[in-house]
């Protein structure tokens, strides 16, 4: 056998593994078994209402995977505003409220302006029980907005295919 069809062979036996588990399976069952085990999730943000330009997100439930689930976040859009910065944190830690409020912990990366980022499988990934939070600052809301909205998607997957997932 050939390098790369012993490569194919191995990458196929990889995820056939989660497949593999549902062969018995038919119709519905097969189904809701492979969803089970992996399929996309909203990322859904809370407002973010700055106070003098400035203010921190944050709600675990929906911005991060919860226990036994990892998730690879594919795309993160932001608008609302006109100036300023929007900054997404891994895992950071708030001090300080309103204004004064100020995130410490792994920066993912700033919005300069309003738009929409993706990212490739298992480039942005989040553990289980990690979070994303926001953080905006010397903004300026844009006419007729509330506030910040940040949206988007991750694939979300039982964590022992982790491996798999990022062959």
């Amino acid at each position: 056998m050939s390098f790369a069809l012993a490569g194919c062979a191995q990458i196929g036996a990889g995820f056939g593994q989660a497949a593999a588990e549902s062969l018995g399976l038919d119709g519905a069952d097969r189904r809701r078994r492979l969803y089970e085990q992996m399929h996309q999730v909203p990322i859904i943000v809370p407002p973010l209402v700055p106070n003098t330009g400035a203010g921190v997100v944050f709600a675990q439930d929906q911005m991060g995977p919860t226990t036994g689930h990892h998730w690879s976040v594919r795309r993160l859009a932001a608008w609302g505003w006109t100036a300023g910065t929007v900054t997404v944190y891994r895992n950071a830690v708030q001090t300080g409220f309103g204004a004064a409020a100020t995130l410490t912990g792994e920066q993912w990366f700033t919005f300069p302006q309003p738009g929409t980022f993706t990212f490739g499988r298992g480039e942005m990934l989040l553990e289980p029980d990690d979070s994303l939070l926001i953080s905006c600052s010397g903004v300026t809301l844009a006419t007729g907005a509330q506030g910040i909205t940040v949206q988007g998607s991750a694939d979300q997957f039982q964590s022992w295919l982790l491996p798999d997932y990022l062959m």
